[in-house]
């Protein structure tokens, strides 16, 4: 009598690691590409940020400089009363810092108005109110508006 012995089939594997590593090396490279994109988008988020900042301190700057300013506060800057340019006090600043932003300033008389009662001041003054307006601009093109109400109290004319 014979002995046989029987081999075990094998299981056809061949290329199987291939194929996994292959499926693995394909989502590394959408998460790294996906990384990549969102990073980038967060820079410039960062940089859209950082460039409105600095317009908006351009214009802050602007309102400080017209606040300071005597002529500023004149009731005969009434020409306009929107603060666009062409107005008797509309001002540019320009080379604010080192990153070359800029800023437009005017200041608009608005009204006059009697003080307050219990105040101290008597019928012989009056309140002189004021808009005060600035826009920061940088060379990006960010763009930033504020205003800025102000009044003074002098002889009523």
């Amino acid at each position: 009598m014979r002995v046989t012995r029987q081999m075990p089939l094998r299981v056809k594997q061949e290329g199987a690691v291939l194929i996994t590593a292959l499926v693995f090396l394909v989502i590394l490279t959408i998460l790294a590409v996906t990384s990549m994109s969102t990073n980038t988008l967060e820079e410039k988020m960062a940089a859209n940020s950082q460039e409105t900042n600095r317009a908006f301190q351009a214009a802050e700057t602007g309102v400080e400089i017209a606040m300071n300013d005597e002529a500023a506060f004149r009731t005969s800057n009434t020409k306009a009363l929107d603060g666009t340019a062409g107005d008797p006090y509309d001002k540019t600043l320009t080379g604010i810092g080192t990153y070359g932003a800029e800023a437009d300033y005017n200041a608009v008389y608005l009204q006059r108005t009697r003080p307050p009662r219990g105040s101290k001041w008597d019928s012989s003054f009056a309140i002189y109110h004021f808009d005060v307006s600035a826009t920061g601009r940088t060379v990006s093109g960010a763009k930033t508006t504020i205003h800025s109400g102000a009044f003074q109290v002098g002889p009523d004319a």
